[in-house]
This record gives C-alpha cells, sequence and structure tokens, in this order.
C-alpha cells in the first residue's frame, strides 16, 4: 500500500478512499490541474497478472469511449513502479450498498435506479456490456450546487465490449458477483443487455429491502435460487410500497431474458409507473410450457412460499425453509471516488463463497451430479485395470530378468500403463468435481476403450472364441456408457454449477 502524502505517477496521494483485496483507491491531486481524482491502484503482484492487467486496462478503454453523466468519467492509465493504475472522477457520496434508502421517499431510489438504466442503456448502445452491476458499483454522488443527489455507474473491470472477437476473462470464469447474476451468467451462456437489466432489478430489490433477492449461506443455494426459484415478493418486505413493484421486478428478473423488458429505461420507467398506482404490463410469454418440461428434467425444482419469497435454508421438515438474514459489510472510507475496490473481491460473499457445497439442500438445488458420477467411476475403473497390468508386467519384468531373460521394451511399456493409470485417475476424480478438464480427459480415455472392445469382439467372433466376444462387447459397451455419461446434458450442468461456485470463491 502507498503511504499518503507521497507522489505517485505524478499525483499527491491525500488520501485512501477504499481499500480491497486487489488493490486501493486514493483521493489524489491532480499533477497539472486543480483537481481532485480517484487514482485506482492494482497491488504490485496482482499488476503482474496477465489476466488481471487486460481486465484493468480493458477498464480504462471501455470507459473511456463512454461520454454519459452517470458514468464515471477516466482520465488517465499507465504503471509505475510495477504497479497498474487508473486516474479517474471523483465522485463526492457513497454507493449504493451503504446508502440508506429507507431514509428517502420510494420514488428517489426509482430514480437512481432510473439514472443508472440511462447509463446501462447509453452503453449498450455504443456496443459496451457492464455485467458486474449491484449495489456497490452505483455511487451515489452528495448533492451540491442545487443539484439532487444523483446515481454515477463505476467499475466496468469485466465489461465485454459487444462487438470484441475475443472475451477478457478465461473461458468459463465467471466474475459477477454472485448475488446479482444473471441466470444466463450463472448458465454460462452468451449475455446481453437483458442480463444488466437483470442486475440492476436484483440491486433495486437490494436497496428496498436491505438484502439481495436470494440470500443463503451457502452459494449453491443463491445460484438454485437465480436459475429456478420463484422471485421473491418485495412487497412481503416493504408493505408499504404498492403491490404492482412486485409484477415489476418479476418480469425484470424473468428466467428467460425474452420475457424481460426491451431496456433497463423501460424497467425504470415501469418501476415509476408502478409507485405511481398504475397498472404494469405483462411479459410475453416464451415457451412456457416447454421450459417448465425443461426445468423439471434438469432437476430444478421451484420451492415457493404462500408470500411468494425464497426461504433458503433447510430446517428438516416439509414445510421448512428458514431466510438468512443478510448483512451490509462496514465499508472503509467511503468519500468514494470512481470506484470502491470492496467489489474485488467483495467482502459481502467472502465466507459464504468460499464454503463447500452443504448436504441437505432443498430438492432440486443442485444439478444432478450422477452422470458424473458413473462416468468418474468408470474412469476410475480404466485406470485400476491399467494399473493392474503395470503392476503385472513390472512383477513378470522382474522374473525374467533373474531367468536371464531379454526384457528390452518392458520398462517403457510399464511406464505407458502407469501414466494411463495416473491420468485416468485423476480425470475420474476431476470429472466428478464438476471439471471440464476430466470431462475432456474421461472421453478421451473412454473412446480407445470402445475401439478396442470393438476391435477384440470381432476378432474373437471370427476365430470362434466366444468368451472373448463377450469380453470384447462387454468392454465395448462399458467404453460407450462411460463417454455416453461424460458428454450428457446433466454432466454439463453439473460442471457449469460447480464453475459458478469455484469462480466466486475470492
Amino acid at each position: 500500500m502507498l503511504q499518503t502524502g507521497a507522489s505517485f505517477a505524478g499525483y499527491h496521494l491525500e488520501g485512501v478512499l477504499g481499500q480491497g483485496g486487489m488493490g486501493t483507491v486514493y483521493l489524489a491531486k491532480h499533477p497539472r490541474l486543480p483537481r481532485s481524482v480517484a487514482l485506482k491502484v492494482l497491488n504490485r503482484e496482482f499488476s503482474a497478472a496477465h489476466e488481471l492487467q487486460r481486465r484493468f486496462e480493458r477498464e480504462a478503454d471501455v470507459v473511456a469511449q463512454l461520454d454519459h453523466p452517470g458514468i464515471v468519467g477516466i482520465f488517465d492509465r499507465g504503471t509505475d513502479d510495477g504497479y497498474l493504475w487508473i486516474a479517474m472522477q471523483f465522485v463526492r457520496g457513497t454507493d449504493a450498498a451503504t446508502w440508506d434508502a429507507s431514509a428517502y421517499p420510494a420514488d428517489v431510489t426509482a430514480r437512481l435506479i432510473g439514472e443508472t438504466a440511462s447509463a446501462l442503456d447509453y452503453a449498450n448502445q455504443h456496443g459496451v456490456l457492464h455485467r458486474d452491476v449491484k449495489p456497490g458499483n452505483i455511487l451515489i454522488a452528495d448533492p451540491e450546487h442545487g443539484r439532487e443527489i444523483r446515481a454515477v455507474l463505476t467499475d466496468f473491470g469485466i465489461a465485454r465490449v459487444t462487438t470484441a472477437n475475443t472475451q477478457l476473462t478465461a473461458t468459463g470464469t465467471f466474475t459477477a458477483t454472485l448475488a446479482y447474476a444473471s441466470p444466463e451468467q450463472l448458465s454460462g451462456e452468451v449475455v446481453d443487455h437483458r442480463s444488466d437489466q437483470y442486475s440492476l432489478a436484483c440491486t433495486l430489490f437490494a436497496m428496498y429491502a436491505g438484502h439481495p433477492p436470494y440470500t443463503a449461506t451457502n452459494p449453491g443455494q443463491v445460484v438454485a435460487g437465480h436459475l429456478s426459484h420463484p422471485v421473491p415478493r418485495l412487497t412481503a418486505i416493504r408493505p408499504d410500497l404498492p403491490p404492482a413493484i412486485d409484477a415489476v421486478i418479476a418480469r425484470a428478473m424473468a428466467k428467460h431474458r425474452d420475457e424481460r423488458f426491451s431496456s433497463s429505461t423501460e424497467f425504470a420507467s415501469a418501476v415509476c409507473h408502478a409507485l405511481d398506482g398504475g397498472p404494469v404490463a405483462a411479459p410475453h410469454p416464451v415457451a412456457s410450457s416447454t421450459r417448465a418440461a425443461n426445468s423439471s428434467s434438469e432437476g430444478l425444482a421451484q420451492q415457493p412460499r404462500a408470500d411468494g419469497a425464497y426461504y433458503a435454508q433447510p430446517v428438516g421438515h416439509a414445510e421448512g425453509y428458514v431466510q438468512q438474514p443478510w448483512h451490509a459489510p462496514a465499508h472503509q472510507g467511503h468519500a468514494v471516488g470512481g470506484h470502491v475496490p470492496q467489489s474485488w473481491p467483495d467482502p459481502r460473499f467472502g465466507p459464504a463463497v468460499r464454503a463447500r457445497p452443504q448436504q441437505g439442500l432443498p430438492p432440486g438445488a443442485v444439478p444432478s451430479r450422477v452422470s458424473a458420477t458413473i462416468a468418474g467411476i468408470g474412469a476410475m475403473v480404466i485406470g485400476a485395470v491399467l494399473l493392474g497390468f503395470a503392476v503385472l508386467a513390472a512383477v513378470l519384468t522382474n522374473q525374467a530378468n533373474r531367468d536371464g531373460l531379454d526384457t528390452e521394451g518392458n520398462t517403457l511399456a510399464i511406464g505407458l500403463l502407469g501414466a494411463g493409470a495416473a491420468v485416468a485417475l485423476i480425470s475420474g476424480t476431476l470429472i466428478m468435481q464438476g471439471r471440464t478438464t476430466g470431462r475432456v480427459l474421461t472421453t478421451i480415455l473412454a473412446t480407445p476403450v470402445v475401439l478396442y472392445g470393438v476391435g477384440a469382439t470381432v476378432a474373437a467372433t471370427v476365430e470362434g472364441v466366444y468368451w472373448g466376444t463377450a469380453a470384447g462387447l462387454l468392454g465395448a459397451l462399458t467404453g460407450i456408457g462411460i463417454v455416453g455419461c461424460a458428454l450428457s446434458p446433466s454432466t454439463g450442468r453439473w460442471i457449469r454449477y460447480r464453475k459458478a461456485l469455484r469462480a466466486n470463491r475470492w
């Protein structure tokens, strides 16, 4: 951490605005102009990481193309003494995660969401998706010069240019905050502007209710909530709000993005209309029965309650789910500017996302791992067989050496058998853990088993060795079963689910 009062990259550091796991935001005096800036500095150990460096630099590149009063401005960027830094607009105030919405009329929160929606639609019109909309990334600027408080969107660190040919994050990596992530983000699908709308609706809910829509001590339950559970009724927590607000949020948080509003601004307008007591237009249904069947087949059961809320923690009886309270973290130095680095990582999900998925989740909350387990066990059986052959070959080779026989080439064969056994055992373990690498290796290993089984079946049949035919057929069918389980949609869902959890275990 740099010292306050020191000079860095030509800027004079006046204080710390916020600090997170990956860096610090300083209040700094511009070296040539009479103004203060928010200087975002990435820690040196992270500055050397190529992927994080690309994300950090892309944030400056992306935001520098945008000129909107609701988007924090970028002034400059560079590297100094091994640190990456970005100089950005200093916004005096707080953020939506710590701003007390209950102290203001409901329409003030709606107006701030509307300003954020306008910024998101502007960015989308310029080919930029934010992909990490949440309260911590919406700054609430203090009123000044007769101007009311206003919202300013920040932290485009994982934003993506929709016309880009490359993805900034590594394949399969998910970096958005779990509590505000859309179903398509969690499922690894291609996202568009409606994903940001979903996250904005979650943010609105959190600002009004004091906690995100889906709260739990276990990340698997949060994922299940986004993917399959009904949208909680905000009015169950805030009965002072009109019932129409529930329909607006439910539409913006529809599981299928085609049922959401066409834009974030349309969503924000519907919120204001609902608060004024007006009716809310229903979404256009998109193959609801088909999706319901698909949801059932994927084992994503819904757990509605009479009040429409999702209760997260099972207590062991048919009625029972008790809601886990959510507590906002204590923020440091929230005269914030530009970006509050609590979002990298967000401490709000620090302990929870590091926990292993708990047993005893509501039925269907976690995708089935049966196919992945069968494929993994099959791969381990292959590994055990190869290891057995390797041990047998080693014993026979040792005996042959004692008898003075030529054993040239045996060592290589034993090594190959041992290596194959190790790879098979590792791949079986990985696929059961929900790793794509395990899925690929298991498929590659089982394919030769299928080919060998077919070849052995044909050869044994031609020679009239029918026990050999049976053994070859058994081997071929076993290999086909392993490949089928490894490549099954069920295994794919299990892997995507596990990836979503791992990606959020900062």
